[in-house]
């Protein structure tokens, strides 16, 4: 058995949540196989039936009498063959199937959330699990990892749950909480779940309900930040708000100051993207609407509105002026005379008198 372990951890047997993606602002999606099914909420289906009482030599075989199966007699430690490791023969359900191994596995990694570096990875691995004792023990390190990596789950996950079980309810909390489909959160590696999970202390009610408002501070932060730099979607699809909460979450685990300090970089990523003529503003320290509020006065004083009620974001004239700014102010004129509400306005109304109606 110590290949089997040794290997599962050297072949690069690896947390598929943020952890490792979160500084570099990019998400993993891991390899789990093919045609796998998600496990049962019940995790013991998972492991390995415990077997009553040794066995005496090594490929005898019985029948099991509590299922229509037959056991092998085959050497077994759940230390793994390592030296002076106590190596017993039991009884053990032996596996002919790669494919019904292939299964297992796949749905261990996902009640865990782990994943092997690659598909070879997996296989390999796949090939050392040959009974019922060795997929125990799969389980019994995937355990290990599970609450090493979330030691706010750990009393859960000793009482006979998966990853995956234990996460469920808290996920479906925070759907609800934000008003998304409870499928947005469902991931073990969620940077919610994932900062609420690494807790030292065990996950409770108080301990999700600080992690909320935290996460809620980071957000109207975001709204602020991004209305700056003019980039607050202004009738965002759902797809947009939960990526926008996920990156919000993967920033939990940091001190707050960090936390919108990082969030502040990426909009300012952002916006010398999308309004490049203004990069070097920006690197000043600048927001976009710093920068456009001269433009923005202008526009409001030309179509006769209250520059309190607009929302630069909203109005197509403003952002291309921000993207490609006119050359001067008699362009920008130009411009804004095209906009419908200008024939309303009294300067427009003005400028017509006189003029022949044919």
């Amino acid at each position: 058995m110590a290949p089997l372990l040794v290997s599962c951890l050297s072949a690069g047997f690896l947390f598929s949540g943020i952890a490792g993606a979160q500084a570099a602002g990019t998400s993993t999606k891991p390899f789990r196989g093919v045609s796998v099914v998600a496990p049962s909420a019940n995790t013991s289906s998972l492991k390995a039936a415990q077997l009553s009482g040794p066995c005496a030599k090594s490929g005898d075989t019985v029948a099991n009498p509590s299922a229509d199966e037959l056991l092998t007699c085959v050497p077994y430690t759940n230390l793994g063959a390592l030296k002076g490791s106590n190596i017993e023969l039991r009884w053990s359900v032996l596996y002919t199937d790669k494919n019904a191994v292939h299964k297992i596995v796949g749905d261990s990694l996902i009640a865990y959330d782990r994943t092997f570096g690659n598909k070879s990875d997996q296989q390999m691995y796949e090939a050392k699990i040959t009974t019922n004792l060795e997929f125990d023990a799969f389980v019994n390190l995937l355990v290990t990892m599970s609450k090493q990596s979330f030691p706010g789950f750990a009393d859960l996950i000793s009482n006979d749950s998966s990853l995956r079980d234990v996460v469920t309810p808290w996920a479906t909390q925070l759907a609800d909480a934000r008003s998304l489909p409870s499928e947005t959160f469902n991931q073990p590696g969620e940077g919610f779940l994932f900062a609420l999970g690494t807790a030292s202390t065990p996950v409770s009610q108080k301990g999700f309900d600080v992690l909320f408002q935290k996460s809620e501070s980071l957000r109207a932060y975001a709204d602020t930040v991004e209305r700056d730099y003019w980039l607050n979607f202004s009738n965002p699809t759902q797809t947009q708000i939960s990526r926008r909460f996920v990156f919000i979450d993967s920033l939990l685990t940091l001190p707050e100051a960090e936390a919108k300090a990082a969030y502040l970089k990426k909009i300012q990523t952002n916006a010398k993207n999308i309004y490049p003529k203004f990069a070097s503003a920006v690197d000043k320290g600048q927001t976009i609407d710093q920068i456009m509020a001269p433009w923005v006065t202008h526009f409001a004083d030309q179509l006769e509105l209250y520059r309190g009620a607009i929302n630069p974001i909203q109005e197509h004239t403003l952002i291309q002026a921000a993207i490609t700014p006119p050359a001067s102010i008699a362009d920008f004129d130009v411009i804004i005379s095209r906009d419908p509400r200008w024939a309303a306005t009294s300067k427009a109304k003005t400028a017509a008198i006189g003029k022949a109606s044919y």
